[in-house]
This record gives structure tokens, C-alpha cells and sequence, in this order.
């Protein structure tokens, strides 16, 4: 197991201990936006020549002006002082992998050559809830190099229903 999961499954067995599960879900989804935003704060949080007691300090104003939790507070002062601060984004990826799977929800990617009918999503969500047991949370991605079908992401797996790659396939026998 890699330490960042071991970080984000501490930290999730508190939220659910505690039952802020959600609350610390949109924590860490604002610290990720923060430094996302704030380029020098990034650059800040993980440059290793500045001080630990610095970076505590500006962590702990910074914490308390934002209204986090304690448990975040915890997490990022742990991060720290550690040396750890590199890992705090597959932190957060880990830890809303976990809210995901708690809370019965599989993300997925739809890249399309066009915009998909409320018809065509609802058809889609269903075919995905029955194929994963979970609701899906469907972020849909227009690709231009789609001829037409469309390429499904869930996790790692990707099902290419492309006419491409039907047509690839569809060469590759004729070859045989």
C-alpha cells in the first residue's frame, strides 16, 4: 500500500468515526482549489528550503481564516513535518476514491464527438449503474477525433465504442 492511501485511509476512518465524511470530502476539495488557484501558495507549501515552522504557521492562519477542521489542520501540519507535503494531492484523489466508494458513486468520463440529448445521458447513467451497482457521476468530454460512438473512462478501464477503433477492429480481421 502506498503512504499516500495510508494517509487518506487514517484520515477517512476519523471523518466516518467523527461523521464528517462530507465536510472533510469538500475540505480537501477547497485546499486542492486553493492551490490550484494560488500558484505562489503552492509553490510555498512545497518548497523544501522553506522552514517546517514557517510553512506551520502560515498553514495554521491559513487553516483557521478558511474555518477547516482540525482534522485537515492535523493532516497538513503531519505533512509537514514529515516532508510529505509532495503527496497531499494523491491524498485527496485517494480520499475521495474512498468517499466515492462509501458512498456508492463511480466516476466516469464520456468523450463524444457531440453533444449528447438528456435521452442518450439517461440512457447512459443507467447502463453504467447496472454495470457498476453504483450512481454515476458522468463528466462528459467533447473529443474531435471521435468520427462517432463514444469512449468511456471508469477508473482505469476504458470502453472504446468508437467507430474508429470498430473499424480498426473490423481491419485487423480481414487480415487474419
Amino acid at each position: 500500500m502506498n503512504v499516500s492511501i495510508r494517509y487518506a485511509k487514517a484520515l477517512f476512518q476519523i471523518a466516518k468515526q467523527q461523521n464528517k465524511i462530507d465536510a472533510i470530502m469538500q475540505e480537501l476539495k477547497d485546499i486542492d482549489s486553493m492551490f490550484s488557484y494560488n500558484e505562489k501558495l503552492k509553490e510555498f507549501f512545497f518548497d523544501k528550503l522553506v522552514s517546517k515552522a514557517k510553512k506551520i504557521s502560515i498553514i495554521t492562519t491559513l487553516v483557521d481564516k478558511l474555518k477547516l477542521s482540525k482534522e485537515v489542520k492535523n493532516l497538513l501540519i503531519v505533512l509537514v513535518n514529515g516532508g510529505r507535503e509532495g503527496i497531499l494531492n494523491d491524498i485527496i484523489i485517494d480520499y475521495e476514491q474512498m468517499y466515492n466508494d462509501y458512498k456508492g458513486i463511480v466516476k466516469a468520463e464520456v468523450y463524444t464527438a457531440y453533444d449528447m440529448t438528456q435521452d442518450e445521458l439517461n440512457n447512459l447513467k443507467t447502463s453504467i449503474k447496472a454495470l457498476f451497482n453504483k450512481e454515476p457521476v458522468i463528466n462528459i468530454k467533447k473529443d474531435p477525433s471521435i468520427i462517432g460512438g463514444l469512449k468511456l473512462k471508469v477508473g482505469w478501464t476504458i470502453y472504446d465504442g468508437t467507430i474508429k477503433t470498430h473499424l480498426k477492429d473490423f481491419a485487423y480481421s480481414i487480415k487474419l
